[in-house]
């Protein structure tokens, strides 16, 4: 992923070219009839796929984004793009083949998570998947407190915007001290809180979908495979 600016002045992160083909090797499925890309942006995360399924549709709540990924896939008019939220699309039940998201999940509320689940669910086919990016803490936090403060720290300095981490975060952290997984939780509003891999099994377990593989890229970030229950 690659910090950079979005097309409407945010300070935010892109699928690089390398993360959008690692989603597609992860897929096992890499080509078919229709492709949703949830939190499309600018649609960076679709190039890989753009000929190998005959419907592809981005979805992203901010218009900025989807005019710039409309400008970019103009000469592709199997690509559409859609502006609002996916609970609230009408959008056909069992007609997507493959669902694919990049960097979106961590900014959905915990407590909206499995209403999202639930929905992506609905969407695909019944051998149809989900693959997608994210950041996770893929190791024991609880276990492993020092290795927690290093990931914890890196991930304040690296994914706050910067003069929200240099005014409100930096002055406060404390040098030689262990942050811990219990800090965190005392510390930081829940909406920003880390969460671990056994949290997301649980989420995707409520809603009849399972956790067919992951692929780490860091301890805080992998790519992840999703099909329904047998």
């Amino acid at each position: 992923m690659r910090h950079t600016i979005s097309p409407d002045g945010r300070d935010t992160f892109e699928s690089t070219p390398q993360l959008a083909k690692a989603l597609q090797r992860v897929a096992s499925r890499p080509s078919g009839d229709t492709l949703l890309d949830l939190g499309c942006g600018w649609g960076a995360s679709l190039k890989p796929f753009a000929n190998h399924f005959a419907h592809i549709i981005g979805v992203d709540c901010n218009a900025e984004n989807l005019r710039t990924a409309r400008q970019k896939y103009q000469e592709m008019p199997h690509i559409s793009f859609m502006q609002g939220n996916l609970l609230q699309l009408p959008l056909p039940p069992g007609s997507v083949d493959l669902l694919v998201s990049s960097l979106m999940l961590h900014q959905v509320s915990d407590e909206n998570q499995l209403a999202l689940f639930q929905k992506i669910h609905s969407l695909l086919k019944d051998d149809g998947e989900m693959v997608f990016a994210d950041e996770l803490i893929l190791f024991d936090p609880e276990a492993e407190p020092e290795r927690f403060n290093r990931v914890y720290r890196y991930l304040l300095a690296n994914t706050t915007p910067k003069d929200v981490y240099e005014q409100q975060i930096k002055p406060y952290l404390t040098d030689g001290y262990v942050y811990t997984w219990q800090d965190m939780k005392a510390n930081t509003p829940p909406e920003f809180w880390f969460h671990t891999l056994p949290h997301l099994q649980t989420k995707l377990h409520a809603a009849n979908l399972v956790l067919r593989e992951v692929k780490e890229l860091t301890p805080f970030f992998g790519l992840f495979r999703v099909t329904k229950q047998a």
